[in-house]
């Protein structure tokens, strides 16, 4: 792997318009079910056209990243070539993902020519959807370059990070905890208030951790933690909240929230918010991004709502814990940028 792959993001200068595109890139791509790596292996670009018309040369680095990933962990990068249009790098850069979520991604793999003094100028690009590469093959490829692609832009400008979250639905005849009277009960989530004793069944929402999240402290890191609520009760006693976990932005929480009195009804009426939030402590916490996972339908209890827009992979893990009750299900969500707007609601940390 490159000694410069996690060079900071932040440290080029780009100018897009400057070259006009011309060449190839040859690489091999190879995917380790053993060990979940993603290895790509640049070896080589052909005809490239000449970044520095003056000094009539090109010094070529090719970058990458995991779309919509372009954090700095995504960010990987090859040693610079000097004075070639036909650069060597036989170079491997690394990703470690599941497989699950690497059908997701999209790999982009961007040449450039390095300039010391000015911009860097942009020679071309390849995007790779992962979801369709043949990984079977193991012959190199040669991939034009293509000028700048817009499409992907406002994706990964908008990502946020992941998070890893578990649910477990225990209906009420396996909810070891009720006496036998409220197993039979027709209690519901929406019409109790102040039960003395606990009714209907639990839902268990297993936090276990999140990945490239943004960084706000100075030092590139972030005091993280998770709320939940199961809306459309969001007062502040039904509020759960992790612990802290200070200066990482892939934080581990292994923590459990536990909602209760939900018949199997209830489940098709509410949602799971989850925000994640850095810690501040002289000024307001900071929203980092969120999931919102439920049936999507924008109806809740008869009524139209906002927040029941769960999409993708947020209603897949909720429909496939209501198919499995008594089942731990597991999923990886893609933080959102923004949450739906809802009334009444207290969002302070």
């Amino acid at each position: 792997t490159s000694l410069n792959s996690m060079t900071s993001a932040y440290s080029e200068i780009w100018d897009y318009d400057n070259v006009k595109v011309t060449g190839e890139i040859i690489l091999n791509l190879n995917y380790s079910y053993k060990t979940g790596a993603l290895n790509v292996l640049v070896k080589s670009c052909k005809n490239l056209a000449v970044a520095d018309e003056k000094k009539n040369k090109t010094d070529p680095y090719v970058k990458a990243y995991l779309l919509p990933d372009k954090s700095r962990q995504s960010k990987r990068k090859t040693k610079i070539k000097t004075n070639t249009t036909n650069p060597e790098f036989n170079e491997a850069l690394k990703y470690v993902i599941s497989h699950t979520q690497l059908e997701t991604r999209t790999l982009q793999l961007s040449v450039w020519h390095n300039d010391r003094f000015g911009r860097n100028s942009f020679l071309g690009e390849v995007n790779i959807p992962l979801d369709t590469w043949n990984f079977e093959n193991k012959e190199d490829e040669c991939l034009a370059l293509q000028p700048k692609m817009d499409s992907t832009s406002d994706v990964t400008l908008q990502y946020k990070g992941e998070i890893i979250i578990g649910l477990h639905y225990i209906p009420p005849e396996k909810n070891l905890t009720l006496p036998l009277e409220s197993v039979t009960g027709k209690k519901s989530f929406k019409k109790s208030k102040k039960v003395p004793m606990p009714t209907g069944g639990i839902l268990e929402v297993l936090v276990k951790e999140a990945k490239n999240l943004t960084a706000v402290k100075s030092r590139g890191t972030s005091d993280t933690f998770v709320k939940g609520y199961l809306l459309p009760d969001n007062n502040k006693s039904t509020k759960h909240k992790t612990p802290i976990i200070k200066k990482s932005v892939n934080p581990q929480w292994n923590h459990t929230f536990s909602f209760t009195s939900l018949q199997p009804v209830d489940l098709q009426n509410v949602s799971l918010e989850l925000t994640v939030w850095d810690k501040e402590s002289l000024s307001s916490n900071i929203f980092l991004g969120g999931v919102c996972l439920g049936c999507g339908t924008g109806i809740s209890y008869g009524n139209e709502v906002t927040w029941m827009d769960a999409q993708g992979e947020e209603k897949y893990l909720w429909q496939k814990m209501m198919d499995h009750p008594g089942t731990l299900v597991e999923g990886t969500l893609m933080l959102r940028s923004t949450m739906a707007r809802r009334k009444n609601t207290n969002q302070s940390s």
